[in-house]
């Protein structure tokens, strides 16, 4: 359990570093309308409507730039793809929209918080509060600008998640802004740089929000995308090869552009498989509907992934139920084999192999039993097998037992190192109770 609480608390840093890297460039492209609209003026100049109008148009802009940059950072990607471009537009246009009512907001507290200061150049004392109007002014608009991005996402959480972080964010970039123009005794550098920091740290700090507090999500432990991360937001969230996934497994072409969706009621997960032919496994097994747990690991095409949540009721309850499972695995064992592989338990040579069922034994007294009824039994090295054998020598999909009419066939699906019957490399053979069976090098007895 202390294993499950440790990866729970996992923190995306690669998807840290997107959204700070966009907040970044967001804020160093958004700061040039803000240059030149601001550029030549002063606090004690009176407003024109044109001056205004400018002002609003490049603080629109740069909110624009931030929150379409953090929104589109979403796919941590650095390909500029439809998929990318469309969540640049859509962030940019609501922080955009949201910066009109936000830049009016923040004009209006700035100017009473400075008459309330009576500040004025050279009063001493009133640069506290010229400070403290920054500080609020930039601060609202890191909670809208925020708030903007989350709504980007489309998950309603995101909305709050994004205001805190943004808060966060435009408190660091306020502080900053100010320290740097006294540093410089110039506008142009502080606004650059307090711009670009501004949107650095509430690209960071929107992610790290959204980190600390993500509910599920799905870790790529093996194929081209290892190590990146997905949260599971919303009520359905689809897997596979397209772009408009929200888990997106690139490059693998056993990956269906459409494959499965993660579906969320309540505190439970649940994976429903799409792909006909090529199939989701869960834990070694395929399967079309499947409830996720802490720590289960999903088969899709060569990407192996993991399913994390964070709540420890949710981490409980699977270990609760895994005890549950062990408890009845002797009624209902199947030879479908989780992933990782586990072992076969070893047993008693003495053991009644009729009271076992139809099985595969070792020297050993390992047990590997078939699957029951008329389902064939896949065997090999490929965690998509019934039975998994982790040994160099079995190829990835090595050979198949089926039931027929009451009895067994062994069927070799091509493997390299051979399906050995007795002496002899078979293609097909019957099998019967005590026949020696070799895969690869791994040796088996059959029993019926």
């Amino acid at each position: 359990m202390i294993e499950s609480l440790r990866t729970s608390a996992k923190v995306d840093r690669r998807e840290l570093g997107f959204k700070a890297l966009a907040g970044l460039i967001g804020g160093a492209i958004g700061w040039l309308p803000v240059e030149l609209a601001s550029n030549g003026h002063s606090l004690t100049d009176v407003e024109t409507t044109g001056s205004l109008i400018a002002g609003f148009a490049s603080m629109a802009i740069l909110a624009g730039m931030i929150g379409g940059m953090v929104t589109a950072a979403a796919g941590q990607r650095l390909e500029w793809t439809p998929a990318v471009k469309k969540l640049f537009i859509r962030g940019f246009v609501i922080c955009f929209l949201v910066a009109i009512p936000e830049t009016y907001s923040s004009n209006l507290l700035f100017s009473a918080i400075i008459q309330a200061g009576g500040w004025s150049l050279g009063h001493p004392g009133s640069e506290v509060y010229l400070v403290f109007a920054r500080l609020v002014g930039w601060s609202l608009m890191g909670v809208l600008l925020g708030a903007g991005v989350g709504a980007a996402s489309l998950a309603l959480p995101n909305v709050l998640k994004g205001a805190l972080g943004g808060l966060i964010g435009g408190l660091v970039g306020g502080l900053g802004f100010d320290l740097i123009g006294s540093l410089t005794q110039t506008g142009l550098l502080p606004r650059l740089i307090g711009l670009s920091a501004i949107g650095l740290a509430i690209g960071f700090f929107i992610g790290l929000v959204q980190e600390l507090t993500k509910t599920a999500w799905i870790a790529v432990e093996a194929g081209r995308l290892k190590g990146r991360q997905y949260r599971i937001e919303g009520s359905t969230v689809s897997v596979g090869r397209a772009e408009e996934n929200r888990v997106g497994l690139f490059g693998d072409p056993a990956v269906q552009p459409r494959h499965a969706v993660i579906e969320r009621q309540g505190d439970r997960y649940t994976v429903r498989n799409l792909a006909v032919q090529a199939g989701t496994f869960v834990n070694g097994e395929r399967v079309e509907t499947a409830e996720l747990r802490e720590g289960d690991r999903l088969r899709i095409g060569d990407y192996e992934l993991s399913f994390h949540v964070r709540t420890l009721g949710e981490v409980q309850r699977s270990r609760a139920d895994e005890s549950a499972s062990s408890v009845k695995g002797e009624e209902r064992a199947s030879a479908r084999a989780p992933s990782p592989p586990l072992k076969p338990q070893a047993a008693s040579p003495a053991l009644s192999t009729a009271s076992a069922g139809p099985c595969l034994a070792r020297a050993t007294g390992e047990r590997l039993r078939l699957r029951a009824g008329d389902d064939a039994t896949r065997i090999g090295r490929a965690l998509d097998n019934d039975i998994v054998l982790e040994d160099a020598s079995v190829s990835r999909h090595h050979a198949v037992i089926e039931a027929r009419n009451g009895s067994h066939v062994l069927h070799d699906l091509g493997s390299q190192n051979g399906t050995w019957l007795a002496s002899n490399r078979v293609n097909e053979a019957p099998l019967n109770t005590g026949d020696p069976i070799r895969l690869g090098d791994v040796s088996f007895t059959f029993y019926a």
